[in-house]
């Protein structure tokens, strides 16, 4: 090749190699179809292919559950009652999504919110496991799957394709001995909360604003249903834990610091987010944050399905049942809080 030709090659070649239209359509990745659909339309896909995943499940496992579960539902005639039911589904879903929670966070945030209605179910109403752990899996599943389509997991729950720089305490998330732990005392705080209400005034609420609940004699158990008791709530201690301790510990600090000095001319609101929200560290918010979302919305939940779907049930009755729980949730957080509050964590 004449040295003419070989200039005009290498003039071409760098060219191409240097020009963005080359980067743009050769060396960039392309996105992923989940990136490239508008956010908005994602939060519809999210909330109406979940319902829609969730009336088909309970409708092709009517035989295994609508039989036992209609023995203590109250009867919806109004449409309203049925649209306020959906709509609350609805918001879970999307409150959900637009907290980013990704399918790990998702599916241990629905187990928490509807733990109480289901455990109520299987300790006072005699409804079958089997019945229970159906309609259990289906809320959790018809939930979660639009979430692994369209949500990438957080760095937290990807540990393994995560920098070294994008998770804090990485030794701390990875570590066994924190995690049993953590665990144990969620397990153990939920265990208390439910066996002090048992000892003392539960059974008394539950007679008189459960009309139709046939069997308290698991209230009046006393200690000996302390160890079964622990057992049955490990998969709640362990979604406690991965939804707000490992959440917040995990988290990065992105925030500016905000001066601890009041500036000229500042107004009142922001001075008061600078000495209360904005001097917390960015753990701490997201745990007090977490904490919060979880009690409320499980508190809400509880209310909306016992005193909406469960004949019998007066609306002081289901706020009984619900503030066990929800005040459970409440010292956990603080828990976990004064755990994140040793030195290195």
């Amino acid at each position: 090749m004449s040295p003419r030709k070989k200039e005009v090659l290498s003039a071409v070649t760098a060219t191409a190699d240097s020009s963005p239209e080359y980067y743009s359509s050769s060396t960039l990745p392309e996105k992923s179809l989940r990136e490239r659909i508008h956010p908005l339309a994602k939060f519809f896909l999210v909330v109406t292919s979940s319902l829609a995943l969730s009336a088909l499940c309970f409708s092709f496992t009517s035989g295994a559950t609508l039989d036992q579960l209609r023995k203590v539902s109250r009867h919806l005639e109004a449409w309203w009652e049925v649209g306020g039911l959906t709509m609350w589904r609805a918001v879970e879903i999307g409150l959900a999504w637009i907290l980013g929670f990704d399918r790990k966070d998702v599916t241990s945030f629905m187990f928490l919110t509807h733990l109480p209605t289901y455990a109520l179910l299987l300790a006072f109403y005699n409804i079958r496991p089997t019945t229970v752990m159906v309609s259990y899996a289906i809320i959790l599943f018809s939930t979660s799957v639009p979430f692994v389509l369209l949500r990438k997991p957080t760095s937290i729950h990807d540990l393994s394709h995560t920098p070294s720089n994008g998770v804090n305490n990485r030794t701390i998330l990875q570590d066994g001995p924190t995690k049993l732990f953590t665990t144990v005392a969620a397990i153990s705080i939920f265990t208390v909360a439910l066996y002090l209400s048992f000892a003392t005034w539960l059974p008394t609420q539950l007679a008189l604003h459960f009309a139709n609940i046939p069997d308290i004699s698991a209230a009046n158990a006393g200690p000996a249903c302390l160890p079964a008791l622990f057992l049955a709530l490990i998969p709640a201690g362990a979604s406690a834990r991965d939804f707000i301790f490992d959440s917040s510990t995990g988290a990065l600090s992105k925030d500016i610091k905000l001066s601890e000095e009041p500036s000229e001319g500042e107004y009142l609101v922001h001075a008061i987010y600078r000495k209360t929200w904005g001097s917390l560290s960015a753990k701490t918010r997201v745990l007090v944050a977490r904490t919060a979302i979880l009690a409320t919305t499980l508190f809400g939940n509880t209310l909306v399905q016992l005193a909406g779907t469960i004949a019998g049930v007066s609306l002081q009755g289901a706020v009984a049942w619900a503030s066990i729980w929800a005040s459970a949730v409440l010292v956990i957080g603080a828990m976990f809080c004064w755990v994140e509050a040793v030195k290195g964590v």
